[in-house]
Order: structure tokens, then sequence, then C-alpha cells
């Protein structure tokens, strides 16, 4: 990993700091991401709700709006029907939790990933006109399911469909009731989760009846979950959605996420998009992945004590599960590439009967980071093939997919994260077009590397630089966390953990202190090091976290280096 260090002049930053009226360690970090003025800088820190863009820009709200009114107006039962990640079964609790606000009759269906698979379904579609559904709203799905939605609306229901996956845009789009900021001429800003587009679907029913939003951002921290889960952009609205939604899960409504912040020891923690992420979001998606799906959705809406209690119990379990299933599935698709010649195309086209579909895509993800290639996994049962697919840049598996899509029993998702239902005797086909595309297309090769925003020893951590960072949070996509260097540290002890000893924690020692630390997707690196022999030097940030009931600073190590290979970099 190469490490990029930007070195301002101390003259620019003082002339900054004055002109933006901060002090000289938010200035720089407000630098390095290109904020030069005070206005821009100002605007960037501190996103305001009343800044959220008008839902009714997107082309279709005002007829969208209509129709849930008149549903409302007749007390007739409308259905939410989410998908069942983490990004979906937010969006559609969300949806549930306001509507219901309002005075509507609202149901919910989640699919079940093990046996119905993505997007919308004509079996649902059958179980929600038998409990009277007349209206039908698709979250964070629908939109490559459009046969589907002709068949519901051949039977008399209404289908609103609301998604942010890329889609090829088709003549028969504008016959139906869709709503996605990327398919959107009008709509400016294209990167909302699904839980976004459900804000901005229920901002356009509150607006309209005139109703206090008030009542709708109380559970932004719903929305936030999702937003954060299917890692869009931090910038725009998502910044105001992520900013606003941490602020209301300290004192969340939602009663399962109060339990659960309780389980994870987080009531009293200055909570961040790490502890989502990493912590909460894994949980939730374990009930999709290996559970229930529609389990993930009780738990934003149950009120029982006992029930969430369940619920809660039963994300453990599956999380465990899930874990198991992620390493043997890892090293049994690790040790087919490992097998495929060196004539073969920069690509892994895999399947099996004993991969678990819900856990193919984290697989898949790490194969694809580990090697830089596309990699498709295909889970095998009765007949039918359950792909996940990830990418990398300058190759688009969904474009791929999307060739092919009448061979396909159905298909969905981004550029370089895609899935695919397909039947086993058209399997070999779809991986040949697959390999061959691949072919002639050009991997762009990556220099990995780390910008480290300034150097700044771990003894000088104080209050100052941690509301630097809250300034600057939300982290993730386009507003990456800053990142710091220090020097000359060593190990006082390290322990591996995680899924193939993946991550390791442990304390580090500076100038005769220590200091709790963790490095995630570090472990292969402990080897190169003897720890408690050789000073190395970090790229970190801080954080505090809750540590045997106490609030405590952690290091979080980002990349480690062996003093005398890092002094090479630095003098060259």
């Amino acid at each position: 990993m190469h490490w990029e260090y930007s070195s301002l002049p101390q003259t620019l930053i003082e002339t900054k700091a004055m002109q933006l009226k901060k002090d000289t360690l938010l200035t720089t970090l407000l630098i390095n991401r290109g904020f030069l003025d005070e206005k821009s800088a100002n605007e960037f820190i501190n996103p305001r709700i009343k800044d959220f863009r008008d839902p009714f820009k997107f082309e279709k709200m005002d007829e969208i709006v209509d129709i849930i009114l008149e549903k409302r107006a007749k007390n007739e039962r409308i259905f939410i029907y989410g998908d069942y990640d983490v990004d979906g079964i937010t969006a559609a609790v969300f949806l549930v939790k306001v509507l219901s606000e309002i005075g509507m009759d609202v149901d919910y269906y989640i699919p079940n990933r093990m046996e119905e698979g993505y997007g919308l379904d004509k079996k649902a579609v059958d179980f929600m006109l038998k409990k009277k559904c007349t209206l039908a709203i698709t979250v964070d799905t629908g939109v490559n399911s459009i046969d589907d939605v002709k068949y519901a609306e051949s039977l008399g229901m209404k289908v609103i469909v609301t998604d942010h996956h890329k889609s090829v845009k088709e003549k028969e789009d504008d016959e139906l009731l869709l709503l996605n900021p990327k398919l959107s001429d009008t709509y400016e800003f294209k990167y909302l989760s699904g839980a976004g587009v459900a804000l901005k679907v229920a901002q356009g029913v509150y607006l309209r009846l005139g109703e206090d939003l008030r009542k709708l951002y109380q559970y932004m921290d719903i929305v936030m979950i999702g937003t954060v889960a299917d890692v869009v952009p931090m910038v725009d609205e998502n910044r105001i959605i992520i900013k606003e939604g941490l602020r209301i899960l300290k004192n969340t409504k939602v009663k399962g996420l109060m339990y659960l912040l309780k389980y994870l020891k987080f009531q009293n923690k200055n909570l961040n998009t790490t502890d989502v992420s990493y912590f909460i979001s894994p949980l939730i998606n374990s009930l999709g992945r290996i559970g229930v799906s529609k389990m993930g959705a009780d738990f934003f809406l149950k009120n029982d004590e006992f029930e969430i209690y369940n619920i809660i119990e039963e994300m453990k379990r599956a999380n465990k599960k899930r874990r198991e299933l992620e390493k043997f599935i890892f090293d049994d698709a690790n040790s087919k590439i490992l097998q495929m010649k060196n004539n073969e195309p920069k690509c892994a086209f895999l399947y099996s009967e004993k991969w678990h579909p819900g856990v193919i895509g984290v697989v898949s993800s790490r194969l694809s980071i580990k090697y830089n290639m596309p990699i498709a996994l295909v889970a095998l049962r009765d007949n039918i093939g359950k792909a996940s697919c990830r990418s990398v840049k300058g190759i688009s598996v969904f474009n791929i997919f999307e060739k092919i899509k009448n061979s396909l029993v159905r298909f969905g998702g981004h550029d370089l994260a895609s899935g695919f239902i397909v039947k086993q005797e058209n399997l070999k086909f779809v991986e040949q077009i697959f390999k061959n595309n691949i072919r002639e297309m050009q991997i762009q090769e990556e220099k990995k590397s780390l910008k480290i925003d300034m150097e700044y020893p771990i003894e000088k951590i104080d209050d100052r630089i941690f509301s630097a960072l809250d300034a600057l949070a939300p982290f993730g996509l386009d507003n990456p966390h800053p990142l710091f260097l220090d020097r000359n540290l060593s190990f006082e002890y390290i322990k591996k953990f995680g899924v193939n000893d993946r991550h390791f924690n442990g304390i580090i020692k500076k100038n005769g202190k220590n200091y709790h630390m963790v490095a995630f997707d570090l472990g292969h690196k402990i080897n190169e090091l003897e720890s408690k022999i050789q000073n190395f030097d970090i790229v970190y940030y801080p954080e505090k976290i809750i540590y045997r009931g106490e609030e405590i600073i952690q290091i979080r190590i980002k990349d480690i280096k062996i003093k005398d290979d890092f002094y090479e970099i630095f003098t060259k």
C-alpha cells in the first residue's frame, strides 16, 4: 500500500484559517478536501434539514402522491414491498411507520432470500391481493421486475416502484409509476439509497397534506441505517440523512434499536457510521442472509419486549452462522481460483451446491478485492442458480448481464455489484458470456494508496482533534475518514481475531505510554513484523469507544510499515 502524504505550507494553513474562521487543524482537513472558502466549508460542516431537495422534482411525484392520498381517503390497504437487505428493510419499515402516523392502513412484505430471491414476485403479488391490498409500493427493488408489475396491475392492483438500482431506461418505463433518481431527468441528486428514495416519497405525502415534517424526521435513524449500509456517497442529501439520523439514534423512538444499542453497549456512546456499518447493520442483515427476512422488519416495528429480545437472539445466532458459512465459502472459492490456469481470463465464475446464497455476496466482494478482478459466485439449489457478482473499476457486470437478460430469470444491481437468478440449464451460457465480455475489457489497475492528511503524534490526541472529526463526519464514499501519520511505535500486545484471523487488536506503545488499538483487514501483516523488536510507523485515526464501562481513546490503524520500509518512501 502506497502512502501519499500532503504537506501544506504553514503560511497557507494560517491564512486560510483566518479566512474560514476555523482552527488550523480543521482548516488543514478542509483544504485537503477542496473547501477553500467560508461558504462552502460551512455548508459542508453544517448540513441542514431545510436543505433537502424538493421531492416534487421527481417527474411522477405528483401523480404518486395523488394515488397514495386517494387510498388514504378510501381507507384502502396498501403494502410496502421491500428488499431483504438492510436498505430494503429500513426503507419498508420507515414508510410503514410514517404512513401509519397519518392514519393509513399499511402492511409490509419482505421476500425470503432463499425461497423468492430478488425483485417483485408473482407469488408475493397473489399473497398481497388475498390480503385485500389495492396498492403496493416497492422500495429498494422493482425496477427490473416489469413483468411482475404488469401482472399485478392486470389483476387490479396499483404498483408504485421506488428504487435506486441501475437499469436501462426503456419506453415501457414511462408507463410505470416509477421513482428512481438514476433514471430521472429532473432530480439532480442521483445517489440516494433505497431508504433515501422512500424518504422522498414520505416528504411528498407530508408536504401535500401540510403535516409537520418533524413527525417524519423522528424516524430518520431508520433511513440513516439503510443509507450507511448501502455504501452510497456521503454527500448532498445523504450527508443530511446521516448526520441527522445519527443524532436521532441517540434517543431513538424505535424500541428494537433501544434494545440493540444496549446489547452492543452503545447506549452511552457517541455513535458514528463505523458503529452502524460494522456492528448494527451486520446483525440486521444476518436475518436476511441466514434467517427469516421479515424478522428484520419486525425488529423495527414490534413493541413487545419479549418479541424484540427473541429477535436480537436470532440475530446473534444468524450472525454467528453467517461467519461460519462465510469462512467455508471463502476457503472453497479461493482454492478454486488458485487452481485456475494462468491463461484463463482475469475473472472467476464459480458455482457450487454447497454454498449458501445469503453469504456469497460478502465472499465475492472479499475475493474481488483480494485478486482485483470480477468475481461471480453462484449458489445452486433445485436446478436454480442465485448469483452475487462484484467487479472492479472499468468493468460493469450489470451491463454484461443486461445483454443476456432474456437468459436470466431476473437480474439487478449496480455496475460493480450485481446479482442474478438463472436456470441451471443456462448457467454455462451465462458463464461463457461473462468470461468473453471481460476478456474484451480492460481492467484498470489501481495503485492502492492511502492519502494522509497530516502528521499527528498519538500523544497529542485531545478534544481538538475529535471536534475536527465531528465537524467533517459522517465519513464514507466520497468523504473518506481523515488519516494521520505517526512514527516510531512498537507493539506491546497483539491478538488476531475474525474469520481467517483477518483482524488484530491489542496495545501499542509510544514513548513509554500504552494505547488501545485495532486494525481491520491487516491480520496478514502481523507475520511481517517482529512486534516487540522493530519500530514501525502507522496511518491511523483516533476514535472513542466504551471499554469495560468507560469511554477510552482507541487507535484505529489503517496501515503499518516497518520503519526501514517507510524511510524509503519519504526520501524518494
